[in-house]
């Protein structure tokens, strides 16, 4: 038979049990009280509807912590209140790693008892309706069977709704994933599960193709968010590398924070830094950026702003994308990759002897500045360059693309590989 009472008073003394039965007489009519004997408790605990143990501290520190996992094993979903003759600070703090809810002493007071036995109802309540509503989110597919985790359609799609939230709008946006070489060596559950013990409860965690992860961190800054990623890659270990690009949330757009996390991912890899965001980098301290902007007429920047745009998705964006098709058939042994935004602009050729990249940042006004860049021995000497808004045509870009390409290739294939 099951016993329908919701709470459940172990104690092993007879006057222990009346005192605490007298002292919450004041509870809801319909919550009722079961008394057992320690030794007896697994018996009551199974097959019972108690939601509420209130546990009475045995003669040994050991012994009660002990009875709290027991019962936790038992019952998980039962919440506890440990009930101490006298105040025990060391007890009372290990208790609490071990999975109690509150405590209060034999001799409390009547209302103190009762508000944390109330409070023990509620938040059992909330539980309940968290575990319902996550069944709802499972049939309907918003949350991924396999990680347990969001699925990234669904966050898109609710986004507008969540980073109405002031504290969203202090965060960080992340995105994560496991290091091309990494790909095959660990499957990505494990970074599921590592990502999801190592976040706080208000955090948001989505599942999308690809073994990439997108995690809303609240009330965050970027270095804070750093430390967090930088937890992660501890747990996973240094021979499971991962990456990941940062955005700050604000009130921008989902699809502007996607891009920015996005473009932050790959410069990361490019890079082989764990994590970057594009949106923190310092340009300005290089002198060579330093121009006469202080002297630009500050009602223009509105027009300034949409001819950069313009340039941006007319110019820029379907000239890397063509590029990066023909260098990715033509090249061999080079891992190609670009990403253009409002922050930079970078096109990148990388083997085991060179790294070189071109790129673009438009300075507010009407300038762009460019380098070229190359990292390796034996490389062709950097280049940098100013070229206003209207100079920068599908012309000019191709021709700096050609000339980074073929400087790369003066390094890159040095030992006689294949060339374009």
């Amino acid at each position: 038979m099951i016993d329908s009472n919701n709470i459940l008073l172990i104690t092993d003394y007879e006057d222990i049990a009346k005192t605490i039965i007298k002292k919450l007489v004041l509870l809801r009519n319909n919550d009722n009280i079961t008394v057992c004997s320690q030794k007896n408790a697994k018996k009551f605990l199974e097959k019972s509807l108690h939601c509420v143990v209130i546990l009475h501290e045995s003669d040994s520190e050991t012994s009660t912590l002990k009875m709290i996992s027991n019962i936790k094993e038992i019952k998980n979903d039962a919440e506890i209140i440990l009930l101490l003759n006298d105040t025990n600070p060391e007890l009372i703090l290990n208790a609490y790693d071990n999975g109690i809810y509150d405590y209060f002493l034999v001799d409390s007071e009547d209302y103190e008892m009762l508000i944390k036995t109330v409070n023990c109802f509620r938040l059992r309540t909330v539980k309940d309706i968290g575990l319902r509503n996550e069944k709802f989110l499972y049939q309907q597919g918003v949350i991924d069977s396999k990680t347990n985790l969001y699925q990234y359609k669904h966050l898109k799609e609710i986004f507008v709704d969540i980073s109405d939230n002031l504290r969203i709008q202090n965060g960080i946006f992340a995105l994560v994933t496991l290091d091309e070489k990494t790909k095959t060596k660990i499957s990505t559950n494990r970074l599921a599960g590592t990502i999801k013990n190592n976040l706080r409860g208000d955090d948001i965690i989505a599942v999308a193709r690809g073994g990439k992860f997108y995690i809303i961190m609240p009330n965050i800054d970027i270095e804070g968010t750093k430390s967090v990623i930088q937890k992660i890659q501890d747990k996973m270990g240094d021979d499971f590398k991962i990456r990941a690009g940062l955005s700050k949330i604000g009130i921008q757009s989902f699809e502007t924070i996607d891009k920015n996390v996005q473009d932050g991912l790959i410069s990361a890899i490019k890079n082989d830094e764990m994590a970057v965001c594009l949106e923190n980098q310092d340009y300005n301290s290089n002198s060579w950026l330093e121009d006469d902007e202080t002297t630009a007429q500050k009602k223009n920047f509105k027009l300034f702003k949409t001819a950069f745009t313009n340039k941006l998705e007319n110019v820029i964006t379907p000239i890397f994308y063509r590029f990066q098709k023909e260098c990715e058939t033509k090249l061999t042994n080079t891992a190609v990759s670009q990403y253009a935004n409002n922050i930079e602009c970078v096109f990148s050729l990388k083997n085991e002897n060179i790294h070189s990249e071109l790129t673009i940042r438009y300075n507010g006004y009407a300038k762009f500045k460019i380098e070229l860049t190359h990292s390796g021995l034996d490389s062709a000497e950097n280049t940098k360059l100013e070229l206003p808004l209207s100079g920068l045509t599908d012309k000019q870009l191709t021709s700096l693309l050609k000339k980074l390409k073929n400087e790369y290739k003066q390094t890159a294939f040095v030992k006689g590989n294949q060339q374009c």
